[in-house]
């Protein structure tokens, strides 16, 4: 056994120790930390900095992707080929707004004689409630496939609903993403995700954010589980051509931050590097148009939908920038959509990261930034300013105080920005950056964003 070896066997062998001590001591009820908030596993995340063991630990996961107006028959056609008769039986998960859209799958399932339910009430970003009723349900209908037709919350949910369904003992916030296969789809043979809003992948992700309750304020928590990956995904530009503007630049932004972030990340292979590259000239290109054209520019908005999927792919086999720990943060405590909060902090992500990495030399000539002579400093602060720049062109903000939705009191801002720091530093991303991070570094990054200071320690 090579001495690789042996550091991640012990390393898991680790994590299991702290999981059992931690089960013995809190119960799910309780206000509970994540594994991920443990100093010991904080002080040995570093240990997979490394492309030597990266390489024996690394994967790639998609599910099959139907692309398309035939996706949907597609779908139900599996359903009626690969589960009997007797035993086809789907949740269709939505929330309040996407239930509108059950119609376009369930005359395909009824073709097809799937018996279906539908479950509407999942929130934005998820409660533990959410959880707890649909899992209710399915205990009740027995299903055998969920679907999924909605953004991120309401497929992070469906995914959740089937980890709790099928195995209910499992503490969400002691899941440890190294353990050992939980023997998932023995009841649930079909996880099917049909996302509605071009941004945050998680059709193509084994990744699920949900909110938890028992914190004063709320906090986002992450789960992250190799067989939480769809089994489908189905792009059809009829669930995303009615979006509004402000969820087409929010999502967008989401998208865009996810792709930057993993590719500057030093988490890339060629296969990740090829998809983030591309999801973000796609996004570069196209989010524009859809932002400023909506349903009346559908090519637009198919290269979106692609382009969130492309990054969901790159970010999902690897891992986004800390761009998503402070916007987990900030947009929880500050109630803000969270790809607007992803995409103000991807400028002071890159700058913090830029200290310790050339990676983002690659992306200048999609921003449409020349290296010509230029010295490095300069060449990235053009970099940055077209960033910017881009950002500003779908109205994005940029800096805290130029945020209006919604607008927040410097005060206030700066009276929790301890709290924004610790939360941050608390996020699981934090664990896997490029340079390590502190609570005194977040805050001193929550600082410089509020009046858009560029990053420069």
């Amino acid at each position: 056994m090579t001495l690789t070896n042996i550091y991640i066997n012990n390393f898991i062998r680790d994590l299991k120790k702290i999981k059992k001590i931690k089960e013995s001591r809190l119960s799910m009820s309780q206000k509970q930390p994540t594994w991920y908030e443990q100093q010991m596993i904080k002080d040995m995340m570093g240990l997979f900095g490394g492309k030597a063991i990266r390489g024996i630990t690394s994967s790639f996961r998609s599910p099959k992707l139907y692309i398309g107006k035939t996706g949907i028959l597609s779908m139900a056609g599996d359903l009626e080929a690969f589960i009997d008769k007797e035993n086809r039986r789907a949740l269709i998960i939505t929330d309040s707004f996407t239930k509108k859209f059950a119609s376009k799958v369930t005359e395909s399932l009824e073709y097809c004689e799937v018996d279906y339910r539908i479950y509407s009430n999942i929130e934005p970003e998820v409660p533990l409630i959410n959880i707890e009723d649909g899992v209710k349900i399915c205990e009740e209908f027995k299903p055998t496939a969920i679907i999924a037709i909605g953004g991120g919350s309401v497929m992070d949910a469906a995914k959740v609903i089937m980890l709790k369904y099928e195995k209910p003992e499992t503490n969400l916030y002691m899941l440890l993403p190294l353990g050992s296969p939980l023997g998932l789809r023995k009841k649930i043979r079909y996880l099917i995700a049909i996302p509605t809003t071009s941004g945050t992948g998680s059709e193509v992700t084994n990744a699920a954010v949900l909110t938890d309750t028992n914190r004063t304020p709320y906090k986002k928590f992450e789960i992250t589980w190799p067989e939480l990956v769809p089994d489908i995904a189905i792009l059809d530009t009829d669930f995303v051509e009615d979006m509004p503007p402000f969820l087409t630049k929010g999502t967008g932004l989401d998208a865009l931050a996810h792709a930057v972030g993993s590719y500057v990340s030093n988490w890339g292979t060629p296969l990740i590097d090829a998809l983030n590259l591309t999801a973000i000239r796609e996004t570069v290109k196209y989010l524009p148009r859809a932002y400023k054209y909506g349903k009346g520019d559908i090519e637009a908005r198919s290269h979106m939908q692609m382009a969130a999927t492309l990054a969901g792919l790159g970010f999902g086999n690897s891992l986004p920038g800390i761009d998503h720990s402070l916007g987990h943060s900030f947009g929880k405590i500050f109630n803000v959509h969270h790809g607007l909060a992803v995409g103000l902090f991807l400028p002071y992500s890159l700058g913090f990261q830029a200290k310790v990495t050339d990676r983002w030399k690659d992306l200048c000539p999609i921003f449409g930034v020349e290296p010509g002579n230029k010295d490095r400093d300069t060449l990235f602060k053009d970099f940055l300013g077209a960033l910017n720049d881009f950002i500003h062109s779908i109205d994005g903000p940029t800096c805290v105080k130029d945020l209006n939705e919604p607008t927040i009191n410097k005060d206030e801002y700066m009276n929790k920005i301890v709290l924004l720091a610790e939360y941050a530093e608390d996020d699981a991303v934090s664990l896997l950056s490029y340079r390590p991070m502190t609570v005194s570094l977040y805050k001193k990054i929550f600082e410089y964003a509020w009046d858009g200071k560029n990053i420069d320690f």
